[in-house]
């Protein structure tokens, strides 16, 4: 079975935006943006296992088996040019995958778009341990504050206990990153924060890439504003004619 899916294939597209989701989230929520991407540009939405059509799949080998999985899964379904995309845990996920392919001498990203996430040499751990072991009604409100699942899924009590599973075991993994400053990325870099979250931790992923860095700030939080999040891709440089982020508004 695929691990990739293609909401809305182009098989003549020259390029490819492949999708990375957040702690418990699946690929839903990055379906409607394939109408957004310039016809030339095919959208792919990387499923984790534990949902959706891999509802039987369980994360093996802690964090480093779920990127293996990553970058098992975009070596084998997903043909370059393309670039990650990931956000909050995804980001690191997409960072990681891209530098295990890049170790395995496979075709890699021609860039990586991160949001949601400080720089990984930043990052501890310590939350995610923290809902790892949390009840899981905890876990629910952590769901329902953070504003990435849709208000169907937390209205049902049934989707919000699967919900609260994936999260669980997405942060046992998430938990156990041990970050290595090298090697450094042969893939540029560019970074979107939330104007209203963003920290000095969301420094240093320059740091880790030979290739080019930007970085532009958008409105909102985490998952920036409704409005925002629902149009992401047209604030995404690479796939804009003139190289450009939309102005938000």
């Amino acid at each position: 079975m695929n691990r990739i899916a293609r909401p809305q294939p182009r098989p003549w597209a020259a390029r490819r935006l492949v999708c990375m989701g957040f702690a418990g989230g699946g690929t839903v929520g990055f379906r409607p943006w394939a109408r957004l991407l310039p016809l030339e540009v095919e959208l792919r939405t990387l499923c984790y296992p534990g949902r959706e059509y891999r509802y039987a799949d369980e994360i093996t080998g802690g964090w480093d088996g779920f990127v293996a999985d990553c970058a098992d899964a975009v070596a084998t379904e997903v043909r370059a040019p393309y670039v990650l995309y990931g956000h909050s845990m995804g980001a690191l996920l997409a960072f990681e995958t891209a530098r295990l392919l890049q170790e395995r001498g496979a075709q890699g990203p021609e860039s990586l778009i991160l949001s949601g996430h400080i720089a990984p040499q930043h990052w501890t751990g310590v939350r995610s341990a923290k809902l790892a072991t949390a009840s899981d009604e905890e876990l629910a409100a952590s769901l329902e504050e953070g504003g990435g699942l849709p208000q169907s899924v937390v209205d049902d009590p049934d989707l919000l206990a699967m919900a609260v599973d994936l999260l669980r075991m997405d942060m046992e993994a998430y938990a156990a990153y041990e970050f290595r400053r090298e090697p450094r990325l042969r893939a540029g870099i560019h970074l979107m924060v939330g104007e209203d979250e963003v920290t000095p931790a969301h420094d240093g992923w320059e740091e880790l890439t030979e290739g080019p860095f930007t970085r532009s700030l958008l409105p909102g939080g985490h998952f920036f504003t409704p409005r925002v999040w629902g149009q992401l891709p047209r604030h995404m440089p690479a796939f804009l004619p003139d190289g450009a982020a939309e102005l938000a508004g």
